[in-house]
């Protein structure tokens, strides 16, 4: 699942997805497969507002600039900045949760004072100098409050285009073409994926295999994102002219939480009256909030709900980009007769997957599911996906135990390896028989140790849980790992 498949506010971006028998309504259908309207926008496009071939090309070359700079982040960080993997990964994620907060205020600001067409202007010169100064202060030597103000400014830019840009696009066609705005989403989703695919396979190669002052060169790895960002700034105002500028329609995000909130304080005001609502929400003010729009927020609630799991969700998901490049540096790279991957490389697979796997899944998987009633609804398949990601994440733990094992040193004859992990939400104390103390943070393992080999090892673990007393064995030549968790909330378990 791309990143960006929720990106703005897109209500029609489940075309690209969805059978053209699942929409129903009226008779005007939309005929065709996804990727065959991306196709007909390039073939058919005297049926199209001129200005949204601008809308495309500004958004294929942001997306380029934000994945390609995104790509090598977590590698300039760790590489060249110095800082820990698990400060550097702290770093990246506060980075993209700006990125993903920023959206909010983007959205406040065209709805509600400057408009959208304004906004994504002014957004992106701030997201183009975010990007430059990424590229000078790239350059030696490496000092971190360059980055940290190229990186804010990039969070707050992309936040401004995010959740404007899809909308400016539709407001481009009128009521009538429904068929061509379809056909433009699919094209925007298809420009989000191509964009991105090709920047992270290309910006890894330029800091790789091109050198700058005698390192890998990062100057050059942002500063073509950089340039990409400038001319996606340049054929927004080209196409300036052309463009529908809807005026601001107000505040709609404030209006919500301002009924919402209504609707508490009413209840609570209310709450020994025998005057009994449909819903908590009709207890607000009448004077300010129609009807219509109080039931239009209760759908909203009632949809958010269904959104509960998708942030933990894109919790791992967004660690491609840092914790999974960092586990791929450990690791080869080499694909036999494909050549060598770079680790900075590896996220390329998302878009790549989703270019590859959408018109097959629309052509061949789901009509059959749909024929067989198997995953049929998007939930299920959103569920489905959400176990592969599980099972994922489980073979990417896996690995990362192979990998510390290729790291530590050989033991010798009658040596025994041990390292624990503590799966507990508190601190853990761990003492041994032979006078050895671990004290482990939650979440956290222990240092790796090399003991001496025997049986009935003396292990005594005290937490918030009642205290554990087991005795293991430790056999020669051999690496244990031992795992301290909870089954039933209520006793800590110790597992080899």
């Amino acid at each position: 699942m791309s990143e960006d498949s929720n990106y703005g506010t897109l209500p029609h971006d489940s075309s690209l997805i969805q059978g053209e028998n699942s929409r129903g309504g009226n008779n005007d259908k939309i005929s065709g497969k996804a990727w065959g309207r991306v196709k007909n926008i390039v073939t058919r496009s005297q049926k199209y507002p001129k200005s949204v071939f601008f809308i495309l090309g500004t958004e294929f070359c942001e997306r380029f600039s934000y994945y390609g700079m995104r790509a090598v982040l977590i590698l300039y960080l760790t590489n060249w900045l110095g800082f820990s993997e698990d400060v550097g990964t702290a770093i990246f994620h506060s980075f993209v949760m700006l990125c993903y907060f920023s959206p909010i205020i983007g959205a406040i600001l065209a709805d509600g004072y400057i408009g959208r067409y304004k906004t994504i202007l002014y957004v992106s010169l701030l997201y183009a100098v975010g990007n430059l100064v990424m590229a000078i202060t790239a350059v030696p030597p490496p000092e971190w409050y360059g980055p940290a103000l190229g990186l804010i400014l990039i969070g707050l830019g992309t936040g401004g285009i995010k959740p404007n840009v899809s909308s400016f696009g539709a407001d481009q066609f009128r009521a009538d073409q429904e068929k061509e705005r379809y056909t433009f989403f699919s094209a925007f989703y298809f420009a989000i994926n191509l964009g991105s695919m090709l920047s992270i396979i290309l910006t890894p190669i330029l800091r790789a295999d091109v050198k700058c002052y005698g390192n890998e060169c990062y100057p050059l790895a942002f500063g073509i994102p950089a340039a990409l960002m400038v001319i996606a700034t340049i054929i927004f105002v080209a196409g300036g002219s052309l463009y529908k500028k809807m005026p601001p329609s107000g505040n709609l995000i404030g209006r919500v939480f301002k009924c919402i909130w209504s609707g508490l304080c009413g209840k609570l005001k209310n709450c020994h009256s025998s005057d009994t609502k449909e819903h908590w929400l009709y207890y607000a003010d009448s004077s300010k909030f129609e009807p219509e729009f109080i039931k239009e927020v209760q759908i909203l609630l009632k949809v958010l709900f269904m959104f509960v799991p998708t942030p933990i969700f894109w919790t791992l998901s967004d660690q491609q980009g840092s914790r999974w490049t960092l586990q791929a540096e450990k690791l080869n790279g080499d694909l036999g007769a494909l050549g060598t991957v770079k680790p900075d490389q590896m996220s390329a697979i998302n878009p790549l997957m989703i270019l590859v796997l959408i018109p097959i899944f629309e052509k061949f998987i789901y009509p059959w599911c749909e024929r067989c009633k198997f995953l049929h609804r998007p939930l299920q398949r959103m569920s489905a996906g959400m176990i592969l990601t599980v099972i994922s994440f489980i073979m990417a733990g896996v690995l990362q135990m192979k990998i510390e094992d290729s790291l530590e040193p050989p033991l010798k004859e009658m040596e025994s390896g041990i390292s624990f992990y503590n799966t507990l939400h508190c601190e853990i104390t761990i003492k041994t028989g032979d006078g050895l103390n671990f004290k482990i943070a939650p979440y956290q393992k222990s240092i790796y140790t090399v003991i001496t080999a025997q049986e009935n090892y003396v292990l005594n673990v005290t937490s918030c849980f009642p205290p554990l007393s087991k005795k293991v064995t430790l056999k020669p030549l051999e690496v244990n790992r031992m795992f301290v968790w909870s089954k039933d909330g209520k006793d800590v378990m110790l597992i080899k």
